[in-house]
């Protein structure tokens, strides 16, 4: 008998340390590939050494049956763990599987694991009389249940089995397996041979090695396969983004200048490159988020791509530019309404989660061959007329010669301005404005000026159009206002509390971050909120109703007045302007000027007065510059005035020194 327990503890010895050698290689694949299903491979393999290695210990310990009920537990739990593993792991590379084994974590489930081998082997230590049947559940229903589980995992595979080798292998050991251990059962529950005959056990144990090997292979082949192809298609994305755009699916720069410059070399008619870019889509993006903002460039390429245009190239150059390539354009009309078109392809609504948004774009043209013979030249071409049509504030235009000196002017603008900022060249000035009613000192308001290190003293003339056309507004802004608050913080201290009036650019005042900004600035010179006061024009106000009355009332909350400047030049509507929590009204010195000459500009301006008194806001008229003008205004009841005949805008120095004056203005 010898040598056929040594044969027999020999294939028990081999079929653990082959699922050791399996366990430890998924191990090291797991914490390479960090997927969860060669984590459950693992813990599969290791509960079958651990399996194999128990039956051995158990031969071994057969003198001390107190230890019997212990190695039944570890077997039952082990043998179940080791199939319900393999099909969990079966089940996780099924991406996006809800099956309950994918739910469970590893921990919760070799609880229930254990649980059902306590349930296994508690009964017959506790009643003697079950002996008999003991056998049967912890023997031969557990290896029917194994069968079963491992036919379900063969089953999980063929639902959407791939075309590697490894998957293949895998599907036929797991059926072959579960068939074994379901034939193995029911010819133990069958026969009439005693279940310890050697032969039967050997050939049993070395049909399991095989088995255990070949899923083994099958695994590994089946990991090898898989990154294999991970490496295809990574290398198929890379060759896809190396053309396209991803989010889009539009041709990225690199893929329009290599087809546009076949195309070139392929036509001799004249190719339209048309740049296109989104207005105010940085605004679009932070009101309705970023994933709503790609979902809107898709809309629009695919837009461009079912055009009854048929651009040529479709290309996404930038964040919300896009590059559209004509050919087929004979003519200007046939440009115009090629032009047109792609316009209203852009201004039709887009249906997004939040509701409809409308959108306008800005079109730069370049030609060739006129305007350029290679793809590269066209480009930047198209790219010069785009900014340019941008900071003209035209909707399209298109390319001429000397545009790149405008354009080198303009950077050149751009860092002086930028320079400007940081080196504190530029200079407030203040104007101040008179109270009618007790001939008093109403508040300054506030006016910058540039002390160009080169050029010398430059008015605001001089240097804010370039400000607006390089969208340095909202910087600029932020200076004055910090530049501000510092003014009065230093006047406090002198004992001097004259509010100070702040023009705010349209770009800046819709900014949701203007209160903040202002908050931490009172605070950090400890500045009292009513000395500081905002001007903002009436289209502002205007443009958006609801979000500029949310500004409004969020800063008339922080104790700051906001007031409407150049009132008459823009369109307000009535009942918009009641609603609007404005502390004060300026009427535009154009109606001023001519006031004492032209009977309809005194109508209007009487006209505001009343308007103003009726809706309970107070009025200032700008430009009053003449005894005349201010007798007319004082006869109307304007509450308060400011222009030349009182003062200039005054560097701080006279500003200060004007306060003290008598108030015989």
């Amino acid at each position: 008998m010898a040598p056929e327990i040594f044969a027999r503890l020999a294939v028990y010895a081999t079929q653990a340390g082959i699922a050791l050698l399996l366990s430890y290689l998924m191990w090291s694949l797991s914490n390479l590939y960090l997927q969860s299903y060669i984590r459950s491979w693992f813990y599969a393999l290791s509960a079958f050494a651990l399996y194999q290695i128990t039956i051995l210990l158990q031969a071994y310990f057969v003198p001390y049956p107190q230890t019997s009920a212990f190695f039944q537990f570890v077997i039952i739990v082990s043998s179940y763990s080791f199939a319900i593993f393999l099909l969990r792991g079966m089940v996780q590379t099924r991406v996006g599987d809800a099956h309950i084994l994918s739910r469970l974590s590893a921990n919760k489930l070799f609880i229930l694991l254990c649980g059902l081998g306590v349930l296994s082997v508690l009964p017959f230590g506790l009643n003697e009389s079950l002996d008999a049947w003991q056998q049967y559940f912890q023997y031969y229903i557990r290896l029917l249940i194994m069968g079963v589980i491992l036919l379900s995992a063969a089953v999980s595979l063929l639902h959407r089995m791939e075309r590697g080798f490894g998957q293949r292998l895998a599907v036929f050991t797991l059926l072959v397996w579960g068939v074994l251990y379901v034939t193995s059962t029911v010819w133990l529950l069958t026969t009439t041979l005693e279940l310890a005959s050697i032969q039967l056990i050997l050939a049993y144990k070395c049909a399991e090695l095989f088995l255990l090997c070949c899923l083994g292979l099958a695994l590994l082949i089946w990991l090898h396969e898989n990154e294999h192809n991970a490496n295809r298609q990574l290398t198929e994305k890379t060759r896809y983004l190396n053309r396209y755009d991803q989010l889009t699916g539009a041709l990225n720069r690199d893929a329009l200048l290599v087809q546009l410059e076949e195309k070139l070399q392929q036509t001799v008619t004249p190719i339209y490159l048309l740049m296109l870019g989104l207005d105010k889509f940085k605004t679009i993006n932070e009101s309705v988020g970023l994933k709503q903002g790609d979902s809107l460039l898709r809309q629009l390429s695919q837009r461009f791509e079912a055009s009854i245009l048929k651009p040529t190239l479709v290309a996404r150059t930038g964040g919300d530019i896009f590059a559209l390539a004509l050919t087929d354009i004979n003519n200007v009309t046939q440009l115009h309404f090629a032009l047109r078109h792609i316009q209203q392809l852009v201004e039709k609504n887009f249906e997004l989660a939040g509701g409809s948004l409308h959108l306008s774009c800005t079109i730069g043209i370049a030609c060739s061959p006129h305007d350029g013979n290679t793809a590269e030249t066209l480009l930047q071409k198209a790219n010069i007329a785009y900014h340019q049509a941008k900071r003209l504030q035209n909707r399209t235009l298109a390319y001429q010669a000397g545009m790149e000196d405008e354009s080198a002017r303009l950077i050149s603008w751009e860092s002086e301005l930028l320079a400007a900022m940081r080196n504190d060249e530029f200079v407030l000035y203040f104007q101040p404005q008179i109270n009618l009613r007790n001939n008093s000192l109403d508040a300054f308001e506030v006016l910058i000026r540039w002390q160009h290190p080169e050029k010398g003293f430059l008015m605001p003339a001089q240097f804010l159009p370039f400000v607006e056309q390089l969208g340095l507004s909202q910087q600029l802004d932020f200076w004055v206002l910090h530049q501000a608050v510092k003014t009065i913080s230093a006047w406090q201290k002198q004992h001097l509390k004259v509010p100070l009036a702040v023009n705010m650019s349209p770009l800046h005042f819709q900014q949701d971050g203007l209160k903040s900004k202002i908050k931490q600035l009172l605070q950090q010179y400890q500045v009292s909120p009513e000395l500081l006061e905002l001007e903002i024009t009436e289209n502002t106000a205007m443009n958006d109703i609801e979000k500029g009355f949310n500004h409004v009332l969020e800063l008339q909350q922080m104790g700051i007045r906001v007031s409407i400047d150049d009132f008459g030049t823009g369109y307000s509507s009535l009942a918009y302007l009641r609603r609007m929590p404005i502390e004060k009204i300026k009427i535009d010195r154009s109606f001023v000027m001519d006031m004492a000459s032209n009977d309809s500009d005194m109508m209007i301006v009487k006209t505001m007065i009343k308007l103003a008194h009726g809706l309970g806001k107070r009025i200032l008229a700008e430009g009053v510059e003449t005894a005349m003008q201010l007798q007319l205004l004082h006869n109307m009841s304007c509450d308060s005035v400011q222009g030349y005949y009182f003062a200039k805008p005054l560097p701080e120095a006279e500003a200060i020194a004007y306060c003290s004056k008598p108030g015989s203005w």
